[in-house]
Parts: structure tokens; C-alpha cells; sequence
């Protein structure tokens, strides 16, 4: 539900890191792939491309329906098998950037939100149908208002309510579209990290005892001097146009819209066990 476009971060791509804060080994990168080795490659791949979407970004990025295109390419090409046959999807928001940044307004995002559920589900239907996917582990959205692009113009003191609850639409339109493909949840899970983010975000308490870690919530540790700059931002002399805090680990957002490391090690561990339960059934 941005209201305008980011560039990009020093941070991995969250598919990357939650794959690491589960404790998976990190999967080969597509463009990586020729470079690999045969052990590396057992890891499995990852096709996300940082920008992209359910559908057309702006970007000139391959969309998930061109990812799973290149992954059935592969298929068919290959010899030996797939091993598990299991898939991460994790969406993340970039198709409401675009739909915000275009028409100026989170409104127009929370329109757009039955294209891409509508998208999503038949995407989500090649995994399992066509691609031969036996379990496949599909993320919803977080808070987005709470998201430091949001926060900032309150002073990063409270959320956007618009944001936030377009992003509960879109995660109650997800779970319509898992229940309606997997009645009886054998190829799908839903992974709520919408509640492990509230908790930490909206939660005076910063989440559980033992988590009581995070300095900052809702102000990143890479801040722009301007509304409209970007964490990296240099001006003409090479100077940079940011601040950057001490320590990453105590703030839950890097930039203003990508969480840290820390974050997300510490968002993982409230479904991690759930995860492993339903990947070995």
C-alpha cells in the first residue's frame, strides 16, 4: 500500500532472509545458477527478482508468472528430479507500490487488490497443478501502514490506518482464495506474518519478554535526510544524504519499507515450528 516507490536497500531479499530465519539453507540465485555447484544446487533456487510482483511492476521485472515459466523450463530440461517440490511465495507489497505510485493515493492500492488476489490464486494454482508443487508456503501481508514510509509523516509515532487495513483486506481476500484451492490443507499453508509483525509494531510491549530487543519499531536505522530521498542517497560531491544507526539488530526496519535481519530472525521464530510441522508431513 505505498503511496510512492523505493529504491533499493542494502538488506537481502525477504524471501532470502525468511528462508534463513527457518533455518533452510539459502537457495541458488536463477542468475547464479551456471556457477553453482551440484551440492549448492540440491538447495534448491530461488527465481524472485527484487521489484517485482504478482503482476507487472514498472520495472521491467519478471512477475511470478514469468518466474514459474523459467522454473518449468528448467524441469523440463533436467534429467534428475526436483527433490521435495516445495515453494516459498512471498509477496510482499510492489504491486500496491505501483498501483499507489501511478495513481497517487493508497486508495487506488486498496482497489487493485482484487486484480491481484485474482492473479495471485491462479498463480498459486500452476504451482500445484502444472508445476507439480507438493507443498507451497505462501506469505500474507504485514502491517504495511507501520511501515517507516507511513510513520515518517506522523513523526514515527503511530501507523497509517488507510495502509493497514487495505492490507487486511488483502489478507482476508488470501485466505478465501487458499481455503477455496485447499480445503483440506494439504498443499498450501498460509504464513501469518501479519501477527508476529503487529505484535512487534503495534504492541507497546515490543512482543513477548523475550524479545524485547528492538530500540526502534516504527523509525528505520538507514534514515533519509528528505521525505522523498532513500537510504544510499549521495548528492553531486559524493556526500551522503542519510543517517545510519549503531546497530542494526535494534531496530526492526532497515530502510523505510525492508525490515532487518533481526527483525525478521525474530518474526520467524514465532511460526518456525509450524513450518517444519507442516513441510514434513
Amino acid at each position: 500500500m505505498e503511496h510512492r516507490r523505493r529504491r533499493s536497500s542494502s538488506v537481502a531479499a525477504a524471501g532470502t532472509l525468511l528462508s534463513s530465519a527457518l533455518g533452510m539453507r539459502t537457495p541458488v540465485a536463477y542468475k547464479a545458477r551456471r556457477r553453482a555447484s551440484r551440492e549448492t544446487l540440491a538447495r534448491g533456487m530461488n527465481f524472485a527478482v527484487g521489484g517485482a510482483g504478482v503482476l507487472d511492476t514498472g520495472n521491467f521485472q519478471r512477475n511470478i508468472s514469468a518466474q514459474i515459466d523459467l522454473f518449468q523450463a528448467m524441469h523440463r530440461t533436467q534429467q534428475r528430479g526436483c527433490g521435495k517440490r516445495t515453494a516459498l511465495v512471498v509477496v510482499s507489497g510492489n504491486d500496491y507500490a505501483y498501483a499507489a505510485d501511478k495513481d497517487n493515493g493508497t486508495s487506488a492500492a486498496i482497489a487493485y487488490i482484487p486484480t491481484v488476489v485474482r492473479e495471485l490464486r491462479e498463480q498459486l494454482r500452476r504451482l500445484r497443478d502444472e508445476a507439480g508443487m507438493r507443498r507451497v508456503v505462501v506469505t500474507n501481508l504485514h502491517p504495511m501502514g507501520c511501515t517507516p514510509v507511513f510513520t515518517r509523516p506522523l513523526n514515527y509515532t503511530g501507523c497509517d490506518p488507510l495502509a493497514n487495513a487495505g492490507a487486511a483486506q488483502h489478507n482476508a481476500a488470501l485466505r478465501s482464495v487458499l481455503a477455496a484451492l485447499d480445503p483440506n490443507n494439504r498443499t498450501f499453508l498460509l504464513l501469518d506474518v501479519h501477527t508476529p509483525f503487529a505484535a512487534f509494531l503495534l504492541d507497546d510491549n515490543n512482543g513477548d519478554s523475550d524479545n524485547k530487543k528492538f530500540k526502534s519499531t516504527l523509525r528505520p536505522c538507514c534514515e533519509s535526510f528528505r521525505p522523498d530521498g532513500y537510504c544510499g542517497e549521495e548528492d553531486e560531491n559524493g556526500t551522503r544524504q542519510y543517517t545510519l544507526c549503531d546497530d542494526p539488530g535494534r531496530y526492526f526496519y532497515w530502510d523505510d519499507v525492508h525490515p532487518t535481519q533481526a527483525a525478521w530472525a525474530a518474526v520467524a521464530r514465532t511460526f518456525r515450528a509450524a513450518v517444519k510441522s507442516f513441510l514434513s508431513t
